[in-house]
């Protein structure tokens, strides 16, 4: 009788062994997951994980369109354009033009815009975009 669960217990244990072996190799099969593309994304602004508001409760945002070379957005009063570029591993945004509307807290609006023009690198962490000039972390956003 002992011989027998001594036996049976050994078939159980091979077969735990069995089974974590072959999960471990289906596992290194899985393809890591894909980055979010920079490209054809709505990109909030962030701020504590808040997403910035502008006039009339408006998300501060940008879309950035690899294709065309271009960046579009919201920077809290006005609507932007420019265009993208990303030459080896630099990035830029240039060539601006905004609508003209005057609202209050214009140096908000200013300061964002000035940021975009300073950034030379960007980085995607899961679901966010960080715009960098250098190692300066210079603004935050998220696609939802």
């Amino acid at each position: 009788m002992k011989k027998i669960v001594t036996l049976f217990s050994a078939i159980i244990l091979m077969s735990f062994v069995a089974t974590s072996c072959s999960t471990s190799a289906n596992t290194a099969k899985l393809k890591p997951k894909a980055e979010v593309s920079i490209s054809n994304q709505n990109w909030y602004l962030i701020n504590d994980n808040d997403v910035v508001k502008g006039l009339y409760e408006k998300d501060v945002m940008l879309t950035i369109d690899e294709a065309n070379s271009t960046v579009s957005g919201f920077a809290g009063c006005n609507n932007f354009n420019a265009a993208f570029t990303k030459v080896g591993g630099v990035t830029s945004f240039v060539n601006f033009s905004e609508t003209k509307m005057a609202c209050p807290n214009m140096q908000e609006e200013k300061a964002f815009l000035s940021m975009l023009k300073n950034v030379n690198r960007y980085e995607i962490t899961g679901k966010e975009l960080h715009l960098y000039k250098g190692n300066i972390l210079l603004m935050k956003f998220k696609t939802i």
